[in-house]
């Protein structure tokens, strides 16, 4: 017979207590939700949350001033499954009591009620309502854009689920949304990755998902950033090295060309000539008078033609930087993929890009679709049409000095210029050789024609 101490048989006695307790509860939580027809939040406002629910599981609406109507319908089940069924409906809303309810407010319309419920979302969930009011979403929502997402459209707002319950391989929530984008992440190498094993490069990394790249509150687009380049390298980390080992000037490459335009090679290029501010080296995006200046005079040049000209694009330089109405600014070339879904459908290593020709030749497609953007205050860019003699063009030296690809660029100027200079480098020393070698010759003959004299 198994003999137990004392202590033990405190500790078994305390387990067999704890046990008969929480089967009693929950016996009496089933009981007090047989009387409710659909299932509520356990916990102690379990008994509130079924009076609301008795009313809300029905099929509920309230006429709206717009002349739709918005459901008030909540799923009993899928709300005690949520993680805020815990804190019940009054953690929500608060400022509903029995004298109160229901509301006679009138409601201008479903965006107007859904904008200022997504601030309640605030009051808990502070540093991630901070991180979202910073990112384009918000920016978006800011300007009035319908479809901008709030918080309730990514998490809902009586089903939210735990973290651990999302499953990313699905996309959502970022598919319902972008769709397109999606399935060409899916066709991707890291969509794919992820679809099989969750892993790459033996299997000790996981495949990115879009709130790796993107972030998942403080979400930003491409033209706020550096193409994305940083957050490509982070996982990559030995790809500059890499690149360094086999591609010349590997540095510059990097800085102007997105690396989808090498590791999406089906996808279309273009060359964007993106506004910067030349003291800060920030996109100008302040949104104010000067900005609005600026878009202006593009417009007016764009509209005169097939896009802004070589003398269009150097006076709009110019004239800003003189006239003191827009702050002075540069260009700065990259070479980039048309559309935000090839950026996204990137390849297998093997079968990206590689070979120098296919930019750095005469007539290369990839310099033929030419834009001038300017950012917009929400980080998105308005792009302008640009005549692709911009990156070909004498005027452009200044403009454009830091992006010249010999070929795809050709400025002829700029080829006789290193000619010139080639020759002209080659042709010091050898002049100067040649020089010394008659100068040494000369010296020797005058040193013999006295002795010859003296001789005679």
């Amino acid at each position: 017979m198994m003999m137990i101490s004392k202590g033990g048989e405190r500790r078994c006695r305390r387990t067999i207590t704890g046990l008969v307790t929480l089967i009693a509860s929950q016996v009496l939580v089933a009981t007090a939700l047989l009387t409710v027809p659909v299932a509520t939040a356990v916990g102690a406002s379990a008994e509130e949350d079924a009076k609301c629910l008795k009313c809300h599981s029905r099929n509920l609406k309230k006429s709206l001033e717009d002349g739709s109507t918005l459901s008030l319908h909540i799923p009993g089940e899928a709300f005690a499954d949520s993680v805020h069924s815990k804190i019940g409906c009054t953690g929500c809303h608060r400022d509903v009591t029995t004298g109160k309810h229901p509301s006679r407010e009138p409601i201008d319309s479903k965006r107007t009620y859904a904008i200022e419920q997504n601030q309640v979302c605030r009051k808990c969930h502070m540093k991630l309502f901070k991180q979202y009011s910073g990112s384009i979403h918000a920016t978006l929502v800011a300007e009035g854009h319908p479809d901008a997402p709030l918080c309730s459209d990514c998490h809902s707002a009586h089903t939210v689920e735990a973290v651990a319950l999302y499953d990313p391989v699905t996309g959502q929530p970022c598919k319902d949304c972008h769709e397109e984008i999606y399935d060409a992440y899916s066709q991707s190498v890291h969509g794919m990755a992820r679809a099989d094993g969750n892993v790459i490069r033996a299997a000790h990394i996981q495949a990115p998902i879009c709130a790796d790249c993107h972030e998942a509150h403080e979400v930003s687009t491409v033209s706020a950033t550096e193409g994305l380049q940083a957050t490509c390298l982070s996982c990559h980390d030995g790809a500059a090295q890499a690149h360094a080992d086999w591609l010349p000037n590997a540095k510059m490459h990097l800085n102007t060309i997105s690396c989808a335009a090498c590791h999406s090679p089906t996808a279309e290029r273009r060359i964007d000539l993106q506004i910067f501010d030349k003291l800060t080296k920030i996109p100008i995006a302040d949104g104010g008078e000067n900005e609005l200046a600026l878009r202006q005079q593009i417009r007016a040049g764009e509209a005169t033609g097939e896009g802004l000209d070589p003398v269009e694009l150097w006076n709009l330089v110019r004239q800003t930087s003189q006239e003191g109405g827009v702050t002075e600014i540069i260009l700065r070339g990259r070479m980039e993929v048309t559309s935000g879904v090839e950026a996204h459908r990137l390849t297998l290593k093997a079968s990206a890009t590689r070979d120098c020709e296919s930019c750095h030749q005469g007539g290369s497609t990839s310099f033929e679709n030419v834009t001038v953007s300017i950012n917009r205050a929400s980080g998105q860019r308005e792009r302008f049409a640009a005549d692709s003699k911009v990156l070909s063009s004498v005027a452009s030296i200044d403009t454009l000095r830091d992006f010249y690809a010999p070929g795809g660029t050709r400025i002829r100027l700029l080829d006789w210029l290193l000619i010139v200079t080639v020759i002209g480098a080659a042709a010091i020393p050898i002049g100067h050789f040649a020089l010394g070698r008659y100068l040494r010759k000369k010296a020797r003959a005058d040193e013999v024609r006295p002795s010859n004299k003296l001789e005679k």
